[in-house]
């Protein structure tokens, strides 16, 4: 049964739920409704005539010559009686009338209520005129001094009033099933113009293939959860497109650049091997394609220390860190760079300790001094500082180089961006150590930062949380 419900639309089980739910609160409702008219209509005649048959138990009293007394007094046969006295009818056990005790004449009365039933107690309505009407109660009664049981049948009359229970009942008993219908129908028409939207979105994103990302969910509303279901899909949508164009630039410019020193070391190869040449000659060549294999090398690499930072794969490890002596080993690693083109490498990095890791952090320091050297003139200063920012420690490096341009500066961090013509393959850059570097601080928590330096040059600003 409940695969079976599964399988149904939503649209099903939405018709069906309201359906279930409608027919439970009208069902309910009726039974209130019914049980309230009947209380505050039809009970008060029956309490009435309970009060009016304890009445006659006390005052009423049958000796056991069947002589009727009232109050202890006895009844004259062709006695008046008051109308404020209990209405009833006395029948013996042989069913036959004993006496009626009731106010009306028999000018008035059309017609008389059948005998009861003996023994048996019931509620009964007897039309007596064509404008009066009768209610009555049949119980058996005990007559003590002649060791019978008699029946009595108190009366009351029957007010107009109490004859719409019956009405009621009808109408319930009729009506409940034709507003359930009406209901389930409904419900369903509801839930199927609800829904539509739904139904456009599943026949748009059957259409959406890979060669046709461009496509949107239709949003009908962006008010309702639909609609914004919509939007969230289409935002996601939005993201996943740009994915797949990031992954086609990164193919496409992962290619070129792996086809030029393949390319360099075809050229190489087939260049000497057209002749016989002299050792040196040939150690020439060979030290050519060395260095263009180890270029490749270098730059497989890097591919695959970008692919598994932003994969996440690298397990980060927060330990603290003293950021002053990271800084200090980075920029000697680096110092024989400096030295070559004559440079001096700054360092401001007072005692301090970040809970990080510090092998993704030397990774990032590294690669900004790197590219600060490898990017400034000979001759000049890089400065690289440490200070505290609130609850951040900033790392800044700073060169004398040509800057960056306006236009150029959003593109910083992507991959294979190189944004003037200094930063060339011929001086060993991949327009890959930022978006690195960028990789590494996303997996740390931290940002980095591009600003102008004063009087020329560029400041790349690493920003680590301090816990």
């Amino acid at each position: 049964m409940k695969t079976w419900w599964r399988r149904r639309t939503l649209r099903f089980r939405l018709a069906a739920w309201y359906g279930v739910g409608g027919t439970l609160l009208l069902a309910a409702f009726s039974a209130t409704l019914y049980s309230y008219v009947a209380e505050t209509m039809a009970r008060p005649l029956d309490s009435e005539l309970q009060q009016d048959l304890a009445e006659i138990r006390l005052r009423l009293a049958i000796t056991a010559e069947g002589e009727l007394r009232w109050n202890r007094a006895a009844v004259a046969d062709e006695a008046h009686w008051n109308s404020e006295n209990p209405w009833f009818e006395l029948w013996n056990e042989q069913g036959e009338l004993v006496r009626r005790f009731w106010p009306f004449t028999e000018t008035r009365i059309e017609s008389v209520p059948l005998k009861p039933e003996p023994g048996r107690e019931r509620i009964s309505i007897f039309s007596v005129a064509r404008d009066l009407r009768l209610r009555v109660l049949s119980v058996p009664y005990a007559v003590p001094d002649r060791g019978e049981t008699w029946m009595i049948r108190v009366m009351t009359v029957h007010r107009p009033m109490a004859d719409g229970l019956g009405a009621l009942r009808l109408i319930i008993v009729v009506a409940l099933p034709v507003v359930v219908a009406l209901l389930v129908l409904g419900g369903y028409a509801l839930t199927r113009r609800w829904l539509k939207p739904l139904d456009l979105m599943v026949a748009e994103a059957n259409r959406i293939t890979m060669d046709d990302l461009g496509r949107r969910l239709p949003v009908v509303n962006p008010h309702d959860e639909l609609g914004r279901l919509a939007g969230v899909f289409n935002v996601t949508l939005d993201r996943l497109e740009e994915s797949f164009v990031a992954l086609d630039r990164f193919v496409a410019d992962a290619s070129h650049e792996l086809r030029t020193p393949l390319t360099t070391l075809r050229s190489v190869g087939e260049v000497g091997l057209r002749r016989s040449r002299t050792v040196e000659e040939y150690r020439e060549i060979i030290g050519s394609m060395l260095e263009e294999a180890q270029r490749l090398q270098l730059l497989t690499q890097r591919l695959l220390e970008l692919a598994s930072t932003e994969g996440g794969a690298p397990a980060v490890q927060h330990t603290p860190v003293r950021l002053d002596e990271l800084v200090r080993r980075c920029v000697g690693e680096l110092g024989i760079l400096a030295e070559n083109k004559n440079q001096r490498v700054l360092v401001e990095a007072p005692e301090c300790t970040a809970h990080t890791d510090p092998i993704l952090l030397r990774q990032a320091v590294q690669n900004l001094v790197d590219n600060a050297i490898k990017y400034s003139p000979a001759g000049t200063t890089i400065q690289v500082k440490v200070r505290e920012t609130g609850d951040h420690w900033v790392i800044e490096v700073t060169d004398e180089g040509p800057g960056i341009s306006v236009e150029h500066r959003s593109r910083l961090t992507a991959r294979f961006f190189r944004p003037d013509s200094g930063r060339d393959r011929g001086r060993g850059g991949f327009g890959l150590g930022l978006a690195l570097t960028k990789a590494y601080l996303r997996l740390l928590g931290g940002t980095v930062e591009y600003a102008p330096a004063p009087g020329g040059g560029s400041t790349f600003r690493l920003t680590l949380p301090r816990v």
